[in-house]
């Protein structure tokens, strides 16, 4: 519900619906969304329509207004993800602004913990956002988990070689195909979909799941970039496909490819893409784009760790934002899940919720566990958490 806050002319409200009941029609809500969203992103107006005409209908956006004017705002956009092979609906934290007058105020801080307790009462295992820059999220738990490979740079990389004369030879050229698939060609997205989910299944523990709906939606989102979706097929079989815009340069959203065909896939994409756009001739100044998660609900996403053995440990959960995540827990790990209990027990590990998610996103080594507050023998601590299975495959690059 709606809530106006202490001594401030600011109010607050979880969802689009509060605002009309406040008296905003749905028009004047898109459009003090919109104005937000140009006016804080560098975003074209292509890209900006885009993001409204497919996005926003489908996720949920707390706002904060100062009297009837939208002061900050913040976006859940709704993935199903593949969490070790088990559909969980989670949040993308997306479209984080404030107006610039209203600045240095507490909003973000005020909307992230808002948007952070909501989705714990809905057993949101954990949620994710790509940074525009990675200190703003640290202080609410967010920690890097993932990290984008290179794609534009192995590209570039095949676009030099074949200049040097390391083309496709003539039976290469008869047998590879690259495809601009079309949003409207239901077989090709169909195989697309197959293809990809099969894929990522093989080689990752977390994943967008991948739906016709889907590829749909990202065609038209590369498409308002001045981009594509390619498939490479070799002897009429996905090997691989390319999601790009090259608004501002060369920008890819996302590559997946068979890796013991990877030469003569880039060969074959970096064709298509490097030589028909100029400004992809160079991959100075790009950085690469990185995930940061955070736990939300701790019971309903340590229940689903695994360890490679069955063994018992006690663990202290400190969390500044989300307080029902705080005590004690025994934690009973085997090789298919984890039984959570509170108790009364010495923690043999305290930690904040932050190291927590490095730790069982298989982002810290032995040295860093060392480093955290152990209870007892730490030889002994360190051998049983090492033994986690932690969510070290992660595979995501949605940008909206």
């Amino acid at each position: 519900m709606e809530q106006t806050l202490v001594n401030t002319e600011y109010t607050i409200f979880n969802t689009i619906d509060e605002i009309q009941i406040s008296g905003k029609s749905s028009e004047e809500i898109r459009e003090d969304l919109h104005r937000l969203w140009r006016d804080c992103f560098g975003d074209t107006i292509d890209y900006t329509n885009f993001y409204f005409d497919w996005k926003v209908k489908d996720n949920r956006v707390l706002t904060v207004y100062k009297q009837n004017s939208i002061s900050a705002m913040l976006h859940l956009n709704p993935y199903t993800v593949m969490v070790n092979s088990k559909p969980t609906p989670l949040n993308y934290i997306v479209g984080v602004a404030t107006r610039k007058e209203d600045r240095r105020q507490g909003l973000m801080k005020l909307l992230l913990e808002a948007s952070l307790n909501q989705m714990y009462e809905e057993q949101m295992p954990f949620t994710y956002l790509m940074p525009a820059a990675e200190a703003i999220y640290l202080p609410f738990g967010f920690r890097i988990v993932y990290e984008q490979e290179p794609w534009k740079e192995k590209l570039i990389e095949a676009a030099q070689k074949r200049n040097t004369g390391l083309n496709l030879n003539e039976a290469e050229k008869d047998e590879l195909k690259v495809v601009n698939v079309k949003s409207n060609e239901e077989e090709k997205i169909s195989a697309l979909t197959e293809f990809t989910n099969s894929f990522l299944a093989g080689h990752y523990s977390i994943y967008a799941k991948r739906s016709p709906y889907y590829y749909k939606r990202l065609i038209q989102e590369m498409k308002s970039g001045k981009g594509n979706v390619l498939v490479c097929l070799l002897k009429d079989e996905i090997i691989g496909y390319i999601a790009y815009m090259t608004d501002g340069g060369i920008g890819i959203a996302e590559c997946i490819y068979e890796k013991d065909k990877k030469e003569i896939f880039m060969k074959a994409i970096s064709s298509e893409i490097i030589n028909k756009n100029d400004t992809a001739a160079t991959s100075e100044n790009y950085s690469n784009p990185t995930i940061m998660a955070r736990i939300v609900n701790w019971n309903n996403f340590i229940k689903r760790i695994t360890a490679k053995e069955e063994f018992t440990v006690y663990i202290k959960v400190e969390d500044t934002i989300i307080t029902d995540n705080n005590g004690t827990y025994q934690l009973q790990f085997t090789p298919w899940g984890c039984n959570v209990d509170l108790t009364d027990q010495q923690p043999e590990l305290t930690a904040d919720i932050s190291d927590l998610t490095r730790l069982f996103f298989g982002r810290m080594k032995e040295n860093d566990i060392a480093k955290l507050n152990i209870n007892g023998e730490p030889f002994e601590i360190i051998n049983k958490l090492t033994k986690i299975n932690g969510y070290k495959d992660v595979f995501i690059n949605d940008v909206v």
